[in-house]
């Protein structure tokens, strides 16, 4: 599914956010900076790094980053985008890094699409250094009853036919919404990760609750 949405990616994620999700990927680098020492060079695993936004965000604020996906395709664009930054195949369950090789680790949007999720949640731990970073940007439910019935109409009605007309990938923007609303809530979210072995964890709600910043240190 993935691969087939590759080519066009980019720009149905920023016109069906209406550019939003720029900030939204805005704060996650930068709390990824600020978790840094001064001084420190640090580097970022960034998983499920799709076409590459995240992991070329990080590298301008001169981390070392590294890019996995699943999605050949994803990934090739990736490449394409910067070829100064390593981009391989890897899975969250089963990720090809050493145990405590990475003092941050990333995922913007890509945490929902997860199998067996706990497996990965332990992955993602074990790739980090002791008091190393957890930071993930992902879709959640607003709370506030309006608020949450437009963005509903919207992600169900609106999003998956503007999706369908320009990637011709109809299943992939209906799974968007399905796999949004089957993602726990966030303090539920909180809890598997607490559950996996994250301390210090916290949920920052964004847009009025249409996405959360979570945050969490091994």
């Amino acid at each position: 599914m993935f691969d087939s949405i590759a080519p066009t990616y980019d720009r149905l994620n920023h016109l069906l956010s209406f550019g939003i999700d720029r900030s939204w990927r805005r704060r996650l680098v930068r709390r990824v900076v600020e978790s840094v020492p001064a001084g420190a060079q640090a580097n970022v695993l960034d998983v499920a790094c799709g076409t590459g936004d995240v992991s070329i965000a990080l590298k301008r604020q001169g981390l070392d980053v590294t890019g996995a996906d699943i999605s050949e395709q994803m990934l090739a664009i990736a490449r394409t985008k910067a070829p100064d930054i390593e981009f391989i195949y890897g899975n969250a369950a089963g990720l090809p890094f050493d145990d405590g090789a990475f003092d941050c680790v990333t995922i913007a949007f890509g945490i929902r699409n997860f199998d067996m999720r706990a497996r990965c949640i332990t992955e993602l731990r074990r790739v980090l250094k002791d008091g190393g970073i957890l930071a993930i940007v992902e879709f959640s439910i607003p709370r506030n009853r309006m608020w949450r019935g437009l963005y509903t109409m919207y992600f169900k009605h609106v999003l998956p036919t503007i999706g369908r007309l320009i990637s011709r990938q109809a299943y992939a923007y209906t799974y968007l919404p399905e796999s949004s609303f089957d993602f726990p809530a966030p303090a539920m979210f909180c809890r598997e990760l607490e559950e996996g072995g994250f301390r210090e964890v916290t949920a920052e709600s964004m847009t009025g609750g249409v996405a959360y910043l979570y945050t969490g240190r091994k």
